[in-house]
């Protein structure tokens, strides 16, 4: 082997460890934010799990207005009280009993679509911010697989290196 060979061999063996401590803090830099990356995803799944217990608990409450508002639609026509003028005719105890109750249906009704438009605004919210973490999901997986290009990369380096020597 002469000279300019020694040389030239030289040269390129610098370069081989140059470019390798270059892919070495890449991959160190990967795998940072792999992990960081990871620690996203787990919060992401517990959000999924939250949005999915308000889902039910919406879905709970909307069954219960449903029952309510049949409820008080029977008692609306068993008694007639709100379609009755209620100067024509005195109430009688069990009249203003039921309508007492039905005051109160009508309260909790009231309540309970409250309760149900506040759940469907938190619901929109969880859902927006479900692809906005699918969204994120996604770049995890690209950067997942970038790192594992790097990984190959580094590594056919290193098998190459191993050979020149």
């Amino acid at each position: 082997m002469d000279n300019t060979d020694k040389i030239d061999l030289e040269v390129q063996i610098k370069q081989l460890v140059a470019e390798n401590t270059n892919l070495r803090a890449r991959l160190e830099e990967n795998e940072f934010n792999t992990t960081i990356k990871e620690w996203e995803r787990l919060d992401m799944k517990q959000q999924i799990v939250n949005g999915t217990e308000l889902t039910s608990r919406l879905d709970n409450q909307a069954m219960e207005l449903e029952l309510l508002q049949n409820y008080m639609d029977a008692l609306s026509k068993e008694e007639g009280i709100l379609n009755r003028p209620m100067d024509l005719q005195p109430l009688s105890g069990d009249s203003v009993g039921f309508k007492h109750q039905l005051e109160d249906l009508q309260q909790q009704y009231n309540y309970l679509k409250i309760n149900v438009a506040d759940l469907q605004h938190q619901l929109q919210d969880l859902t927006n911010r479900n692809l906005l973490l699918q969204q994120q999901a996604s770049q995890i997986a690209e950067l997942e697989s970038r790192l594992a290009d790097a990984e190959q990369e580094r590594d056919e380096w290193k098998a190459l290196a191993a050979l020149k020597e």
